[in-house]
């Protein structure tokens, strides 16, 4: 067949829904071609087939083939492309649409059969784009004539690096847990996204440190704590095989045929296992039963957790516990002898209304000594040196308040967390991190330097600290990422590996040797790599600014991409304004996605006020008994600035949006004089005393931000400061959206509040997410969702309806 030269005409005639006159149009010079692809007739051997149908010429365009092959291909120029006459080709490009597009006529000439794809879904007739880039496909039947292809000027065609899309947002792979083998030489990363049937992804990938190789490992892999394999369990005819795994050739080892129900631990010399196993409560009353405890009402209160030792050589399962109260498993001694465990109990009329001692169980003796007598302050704890110390994270009115460092008056947030170190022998308890201002997260012993290494909350970054037993100081360990999500160490060698993310980098895992001298780090995979090396993000940059009360109020900000300093643009700020920092990961997270407002044309700002973890204990402390007051004024002071500072942002389009505590600030910051053009309130608390009742968490949560404070003896904090009795103040449009199942903020909250601004005759919106809990999970609700708040930020802040009437058109009811 000769190679002939094929043309294609497409014109894209994109219409605004409030213009109806035809844009001019623009070339597309360059795009992704693949192909030709040659399809022939099959060999006829009979005339019908078995269900007697007869035989056709096949239709060459409705060949399946793997659209992604075009996304894949190189760039070429389109004036010189040579075709072959009846093949199959296929076009890709990416475009941006400034705005909600309506009515997008696409008209192919040059070729009798086409098909057209936007974002992987065939399309035909008229097409809606909704704001931001958009993938456009075309797969073609080659004519003999000459390529050329025309768009309408209305939207911008990416040459190059194309646009973060919604698409992005979700398949984002998130690395959620990694390990080190005993000898450091191996390592076990976990990592989950969306694909591109909003399926749930996820992946265990096994690495040699050495020579960087990767292979595919069972999703529940875990190493062993002695040996260089690891473990999980299978499900073979009705039983549980624990199976054990050599790295290095794949040899598998069945440790034990009929391993007991619960969740395994294994002891350091690998001779047994702590069962973690869970009991099910007394079941309630049917139709109409008693509620014993305010937690009563959640599924599962009632159930409580024992544990049990289970010796791999004889399959013995012994009891170690029996209790109508749960026992967790904090540590196991080196030498296997001891562990470290926490009872749990209430004190329902004495905050804090939960506590834990801990106990010393001598397995030798099967005796317990109380090392820690209800104490609510306490999160976990450790051995550390043989089982000489105990290593304790805890707030600082743990131990009878010998780490608190607030002032006279104030009361420490139960968030902030430090580390303490109690000697075995006398149980006296020393403060260790109580005067830095961090807030640590996660921690583990080193015995191979006896060393506590950990992470902790730096302002809004979360960074890797080393602490030296001997001389009980820390110092930070350098390493690539800004805020870490989670670390290990090699139990038999120095190795430590840590993983998270940055504003621009989207999760990845580092190995880090030496950590004493000086560490040498080595990424160990980057799971987003290929995906993002064709997506361009905004810069991203740190600001702060001095308030009116003499405090150094800090945030960042994110530039749209391709960011113009001749231009204004609408800015959205996000915050908590609760007890943890808005912390820098990767474009701060999946729910609200910065580098997606980006996209849209949005400067985003994110603010970190007072009350947050991770700046000192005086800083977190102002979180509790406040209700909003001081934080809030922060986030409006801050917007104010930032809007001076940088002259870009149009002072009269800004937009805020948070959820949860944060939702409640959106709501509280909307009774004051404020600097927002309309705002956004996700499953936000409208009514203290409601939710102090009604949230699964509300009391208790309660005793970090009012700590012994209640409805009936603080009507000031309670009721005054609850946006609902302030709903007359509010003047400006807010977005209400919650889930329908919410059970941490229950939907009440949202309901009163859109009916008191309806009542008021203010601007607003109510959008529920059916089935959905605190957080948006299923991808296609969370995708509609986040696009719902985008649309109310483009109605308001861009002065365009047309997206948020294509999800919401009017009702006249």
């Amino acid at each position: 067949m000769r190679n002939k030269k094929t043309l294609i005409t497409i014109v894209a005639t994109c219409m605004l829904a409030h213009i109806s006159a035809m844009a001019d149009s623009i070339y597309v010079t360059k795009a992704k071609v693949a192909g030709p692809y040659n399809v022939v007739n099959p060999i006829i051997i009979d005339s019908i087939d078995n269900a007697q149908t007869k035989f056709k010429d096949l239709k060459v365009i409705d060949t399946a083939i793997d659209m992604s092959l075009a996304n894949k291909a190189d760039i070429k120029e389109l004036a010189g492309l040579n075709l072959q006459k009846g093949s199959i080709n296929m076009i890709a490009f990416d475009i941006t649409a400034p705005s909600y597009i309506k009515d997008a006529n696409i008209k192919i000439t040059g070729c009798k059969d086409h098909k057209i794809y936007v974002d992987g879904k065939t399309r035909s007739g008229k097409i809606t784009l909704t704001p931001g880039g958009h993938s456009i496909g075309i797969k073609f039947v080659a004519d003999s004539t000459k390529v050329d292809i025309t768009m309408s000027s209305l939207l911008t065609i990416d040459n190059g690096k194309r646009t973060f899309t919604m698409a992005d947002n979700l398949m984002t792979k998130v690395i959620t847990s990694a390990s080190l083998s005993a000898s450091g030489n191996w390592a076990l990363i976990s990592y989950r996204g969306y694909d591109s049937e909003n399926k749930v992804k996820s992946e265990t990938q096994l690495i040699n440190i050495k020579t960087g190789s990767k292979r595919l490992a069972p999703e529940s892999a875990r190493w062993m704590p002695k040996s260089d394999k690891y473990y999980y369990t299978r499900s073979i005819s009705g039983k549980t095989q624990l199976i054990a795994v050599a790295p290095e050739n794949g040899n598998l080892e069945v440790i034990t045929e009929a391993l007991p129900d619960g969740y395994p631990t294994f002891s350091p010399n690998e001779e047994f296992l702590i069962m973690s196993k869970m009991t099910n409560g007394s079941n309630k009353e049917t139709g109409v039963f008693e509620i014993v405890h305010p937690d009563d009402r959640q599924p599962y209160w009632r159930n409580r957790y024992s544990l049990a030792k289970y010796d791999i050589a004889t399959g013995m399962l012994q009891p170690l516990t029996y209790t109508y109260h749960s026992v967790h498993l904090n540590d196991i001694s080196q030498d296997g002898n001891h562990l470290l465990i926490s009872i749990m109990s209430d004190s329902l009329t004495q905050r804090p209304t939960t506590r834990q001692s801990i106990y010393d169980l001598d397995l030798t003796t099967m005796t317990m000594q109380m090392l820690v007598e209800k104490d609510g302050f306490i999160g976990s704890c450790q051995w550390a040196d043989g089982t000489n110390k105990i290593v304790f994270n805890a707030s600082p009115e743990a131990f009878g308040g010998i780490g608190n460092r607030v002032k006279e008056g104030q009361t420490p947030s139960m968030f902030d967390y430090h580390l303490y170190i109690m000697d075995r022998a006398t149980r006296e308890v020393t403060p260790v991190t109580a005067d830095d201002k961090t807030s640590i997260e996660n921690f583990g012993y080193s015995k191979t330097d006896r060393c506590v290494y950990y992470t902790a909350a730096n302002g809004d970054s979360v960074s890797l600290y080393r602490l030296d037993l001997k001389t009980l100081k820390s110092r930070m360990i350098s390493q690539p990422l800004e805020c870490l999500s989670g670390l290990d160490m090699a139990t038999s060698s120095s190795n430590i590996i840590v993983y998270g993310s940055s504003p621009c980098v989207p999760y990845e895992a580092y190995l880090i040797q030496q950590p004493a001298k000086k560490a040498t780090v080595k990424r160990l995979l980057a799971p987003n790599e290929e995906m993002y090396k064709d997506i361009a993000l905004g810069e991203v940059k740190s600001w702060s600014f001095m308030s009116a009360r003499g405090d150094k109020v800090t945030g960042f900000y994110f530039l749209p991409t391709g960011f113009d300093p001749a231009k204004k643009y609408p800015m959205i700020v996000h915050y908590y304004g609760g007890c943890s920092p808005t912390s820098r990961r990767f474009g701060n997270g999946s729910h609200y996605p910065a580098h997606y407002w980006n996209a849209m044309g949005y400067i985003v700002l994110i603010v970190n006020p007072s009350g947050a973890t991770g700046f000192g204990q005086e800083w977190a402390a102002r979180h509790v008994n406040t209700m909003g007051e001081g934080p809030a004024q922060d986030i409006i002071d801050a917007t104010r600035q930032f809007a001076k500072d940088i002259p870009q942002v149009d002072s009269t389009k800004i937009g805020c949006v948070s959820a949860s505590y944060g939702g409640f600030m959106t709501q509280y910051m909307m009774t004051k004089d404020n600097p927002f053009a309309c705002g956004i309130s996700h499953a936000g608390i409208s009514d203290h005393t409601s939710y102090w009742g009604e949230g699964y968490w509300g009391y208790s949560y309660s005793e970090v931000s009012a700590a012994n404070s209640y409805p009936w003896t603080r009507k000031d904090l309670f009721v005054d400061r609850s946006p609902l009795y302030n709903a007359d103040k509010i003047k400006k449009p807010i977005l209400f959206t919650h889930g329908t199942a919410d059970t941490n903020v229950p939907v009440g909250e949202s309901i009163q509040m859109f009916t008191a601004l309806k009542l008021l005759g203010i601007p607003t919106a109510f959008v529920e997410v059916e089935g959905e809990n605190h957080g948006i999970m299923d991808p296609v609700k969370r995708a509609k969702w986040i696009d719902t708040m985008v649309a109310w930020f483009d109605k308001w802040l861009k002065n365009d309806n047309s997206w948020w009437e294509s999800i919401y058109p009017a009702k006249h009811l």
